[in-house]
């Protein structure tokens, strides 16, 4: 964790810059590294436009996967209850190994990072997504799955 010179406010030597950035702002580290990978330092950078983030998924992401509890999967997992769920584990879907294999819990910060280039961020993975290269659209994308994957 962030830690101070005793009485100043300056950083200690193993102090990162988000563990700094969230004690100093009073936020979640989610939204610091969000914030941080668009060159923002505002709690707001992690929220995008649910709107928006709806109609990408359905021009890029719903012919592959489903939201809802009980849909079933498609050619790619279905993503309800995604925020929490460790890479691979969706019940009855045919993972490769290098994504069962990759061990990251699905939140807002390696989704950010995961959309931006899927098979650099999981190499051997069979997703076919070229990724969004947008910060903005990666953010409104995740705005909308956080909402309708947990109904």
């Amino acid at each position: 964790m962030a830690g101070f010179e005793e009485g100043t406010r300056r950083p200690t030597i193993s102090a990162t810059s988000v563990d700094l950035l969230v004690e100093l702002l009073d936020v979640p580290a989610d939204h610091v590294i969000i914030a941080k990978r668009q060159g923002k330092l505002a709690n707001e950078a992690s929220t995008g436009d649910t709107k928006k983030g709806a109609n990408l998924f359905k021009t890029r992401c719903a012919q592959c996967h489903n939201l809802k509890e009980g849909e079933g999967n498609k050619i790619g997992p279905n993503l309800h209850g995604l925020f929490g769920r460790k890479t691979g584990q969706v019940e009855g879907f045919s993972y490769t190994d290098a994504n069962k294999q990759k061990g990251i819990t699905w939140e807002e910060n390696t989704l950010f990072e995961y959309l931006e280039n899927p098979k650099k961020y999981i190499p051997g993975t069979k997703m076919a997504f070229g990724g969004l290269k947008k910060a903005k659209d990666r953010n409104d994308l995740i705005t909308f799955l956080r909402e309708e994957t947990s109904k």
